[in-house]
This record gives C-alpha cells, sequence and structure tokens, in this order.
C-alpha cells in the first residue's frame, strides 16, 4: 500500500510502499478515506523540537481521519465490513490514574496514532476497536476527517470554559481549529465574533469572513484591540480562545479580554512564553486549557455534523492523493489553504 511517512530525523515526508499492519482479535482494518494535516503533523514535518524526542521514527503519520472498515478481527462485535468510521487518536492505558477519573485525554501513559504508532495517511490503518465510533449516514467521509480537531474544540467549549449565548468572543488564529472554535461558539449562541490573524493569514481569514459569515481583523493592518474594545462598549470579549501556537498571539490575546473573563489556549507552542501574571490577576481573568478529547467530544462533534451546525465544506479547503504528500504540506507550512486533506 501507500503512505506518507517520517522516515528520517530531518523536516520532510517520505511516500513509501509497504503493507498494512496485521489486526489482532480486538482490532479492525480500516481503509482510509479521508484524512486531514493537523497542526502537529506540520510540527512533526518541519521536524521542530518538540517533536524530536517524543515521536516515534520511522512511522506511517496521520491521526485526523475516516474510514471504511475492511476487515476486523474475530473479537471485534460492534463493527462489520463496510461500517463507515472514525477512530480516536489518544490511545490510553485504562489503568493510571487519569484513566479511572475518566479524563482518558490526558492519561499517563498515553500513546498518538501517527507518532507512537503507524497512523492514517496510508491506505489502510489498524486500530482497537473501543477508538472507533460510528459516522451518521448523512456526514460524508470529507466532514467526518474533521472530527477529531472538532472533538479538541468541543471539550474546550463545551467543558472547561464556561460560555454562554449572548457572549462576546474573539478567537486568535483562523486555522481550522479557529474556524472550528468559532463554529462551536456559534452553535452555543454566541453572534458577536472576531477572527484575528496575521498578514501570512489572509487566506484563511477570508475563508472565516467570506465563507463563515465571521468579522475578521488581520493584526498587521489593524488595531485589534480597539476594534474588540469598540464593540464591547470598551469591556473587551468575555472569552478568548488561542488557536495560533506563536507567543505572540498569546500574549497579544491579554488585553483582547473583559475582565472576569476568560482565556482557552488550544494551540501548542515551541517554547515557553513570559505572561503579564499581575494583569491577569488585577483583572481577574481565567486562564484555561484544553488538550485533545475523550469518548464523549468526538460523539458530540459527530452531533454537530450531523445537524450541520459546523460547515466542514467551507473549511476543507484543498484535497490531495498520497503521492502529492508533499505539496499538501508545503501548502499547510504556507497557510494557502486551509484544513488539507489526503483521500483515497
Amino acid at each position: 500500500m501507500k503512505a506518507v511517512a517520517k522516515v528520517k530525523r530531518e523536516p520532510g515526508v517520505e511516500v513509501i510502499e509497504t503493507e498494512p499492519d496485521g489486526i489482532g482479535d480486538d482490532e479492525a482494518l480500516l481503509k482510509m478515506r479521508s484524512a486531514s494535516i493537523c497542526g502537529s503533523d506540520l510540527g512533526f514535518y518541519n521536524f521542530t523540537a518538540a517533536y524530536q524526542k517524543w515521536a516515534k521514527i520511522p512511522v506511517i503519520m496521520g491521526h485526523e481521519f475516516s474510514g471504511e472498515v475492511a476487515e476486523v478481527g474475530k473479537a471485534v462485535s460492534g463493527f462489520s465490513r463496510g461500517d463507515r468510521v472514525v477512530c480516536e487518536p489518544i490511545q490510553y492505558c485504562g489503568s493510571c490514574r487519569y484513566c479511572r477519573m475518566g479524563i482518558t485525554n490526558i492519561c499517563q501513559n498515553f500513546t498518538v496514532l501517527g507518532m507512537h504508532r503507524n497512523g492514517a495517511f496510508a491506505e489502510y490503518v489498524s486500530v482497537h476497536e473501543k477508538y472507533l465510533h460510528g459516522v451518521p449516514d448523512n456526514v460524508t467521509f470529507l466532514e467526518a476527517a474533521i472530527v477529531e480537531p472538532l472533538s479538541v474544540v468541543v471539550n474546550g467549549l463545551d467543558e472547561i470554559a464556561d460560555v454562554h449565548a449572548g457572549q462576546k468572543a474573539a478567537v486568535v488564529g483562523p486555522g481550522p481549529l479557529g474556524m472550528f472554535s468559532a463554529e462551536v461558539l456559534r452553535s452555543k449562541g454566541i453572534s458577536d465574533i472576531t477572527v484575528i490573524g496575521i498578514g501570512i493569514d489572509e487566506y484563511r481569514l477570508g475563508v472565516a469572513r467570506d465563507k463563515l459569515g465571521i468579522r475578521t481583523v488581520n493584526w498587521e493592518k489593524e488595531n485589534a484591540e480597539e476594534i474588540i474594545k469598540s464593540s464591547t462598549d470598551g469591556y473587551g470579549c468575555d472569552i478568548v480562545v488561542v488557536t495560533a501556537g506563536a507567543p505572540s498571539a498569546l500574549r497579544q490575546s491579554i488585553p483582547l479580554v473583559a475582565k472576569g473573563g476568560q482565556i482557552l489556549v488550544l494551540g501548542i507552542f515551541p517554547d515557553d512564553v513570559p505572561l503579564p501574571v499581575s494583569d491577569l490577576v488585577r483583572r481577574q481573568v481565567s486562564m484555561l486549557s484544553a488538550y485533545a478529547s475523550r469518548w464523549i467530544h468526538f460523539e458530540q462533534a459527530l452531533r454537530l455534523l450531523r445537524e450541520k451546525k459546523v460547515r466542514a465544506d467551507a473549511i476543507v479547503t484543498h484535497r490531495f492523493t498520497l503521492d502529492r504528500a508533499k505539496e499538501a504540506f508545503e501548502m499547510s507550512k504556507a497557510k494557502t489553504g486551509c484544513k488539507v486533506q489526503f483521500y483515497t
């Protein structure tokens, strides 16, 4: 089969020919139908410091995907050949303190599909049955392949942050995670949303503005703080979601939030970020974070897609075959697309 793999400890990927991994009694072999490039995939592609010691090499990449069951092990009872599915990428141990508490997304011993074991940028991928979710009939493979990042946003905005209809919100970072954040905020009854980016984000800001109908600000051309203050009677936003993993984005988000407001951080940062902590304290601003997702968040993300409350077809802007992997990654790196997918 064809697969996209990290085979060298350096930037880049290679398209290889290999055999699918075998399946155990409690596993299924899936035919990949759509698989999305994630920000973490891009970090691994660039081989940044955050991935040099953490991820396994060699490994087939990819963890955001939808597929069709091609084969099942003899102990698999919940799925059959031909079923349409998505898969949780956090492979948890089930026995550590956090797993016993039900917060499997921060399992003490977790591994990640496409980082520590072969993932979904391939024609076939093998997974354990317990991580599978059925895809509703009215949700396409393209849509289903964004369930994983959407579930991360659901974790943050459903469970971690205190979100109410009528609040005012900003999203810092117009990448796919930022787009999903805006869509989930709107599904919760928040209509006053501003998506903020910089010059390199111009294409993605256009997607947010023209396809999703959301107000946008280019930080390099406009004064985001003044715009936010003028649209909130001088108070600032009740919640600011930071999806960009840039230190400057996090620091610049702080003046945008109102006293008593919340900053929800979803981005992963390459380095430590110095922050004006005294300002946060004096204004009683809560800084929160959310990582990955759990079973319930996948189900909630699928419900949002089933009910057409998240417009994946607007956010997925480009699709490539596996043999065009380098082109797909370079587009993601240059931010000249929004959500970029592979398909078979």
